[in-house]
């Protein structure tokens, strides 16, 4: 969201961060071997980005810095099924420490260690 963009004077969006959208790539890849389903997500991510169609409507874009990111996606999510997915995925992975621990190695391609 614009919000927690200028929270930070440092911060980018994340389809302008090299790093991010490199890992973002990878991250893809693996889920969606598939280039045509790959294709589909990528187009997903465009409109979500750019804030297209319905994902450019005032209570999508307000609730993206104001809902918690699960509940955003299960709200807003169907816009973008296949990233919708992911999201959900990926937000349902355990949050404290000894469970990522466990997770490094499986997760590795979306979390850096360093």
């Amino acid at each position: 969201s614009d919000e927690w963009l200028h929270e930070d004077p440092n911060r980018v969006p994340p389809h302008k961060d090299l790093e991010v959208s490199r890992e973002r790539m990878k991250c893809l890849k693996r889920y969606f071997s598939n280039l045509e389903d790959r294709t589909k997500v990528n187009l997903e991510y465009a409109n979500f980005t750019a804030r297209v169609g319905d994902f450019g409507e005032v209570d999508s874009i307000h609730d993206r810095y104001t809902v918690d990111p699960k509940s955003w996606w299960v709200v807003y999510g169907s816009f973008a099924p296949m990233l919708q997915s992911l999201a959900l995925k990926l937000l349902v992975q355990p949050s404290s420490s000894s469970c990522c621990e466990r997770n490094w190695g499986t997760y590795s391609f979306v979390h850096s260690v360093r």
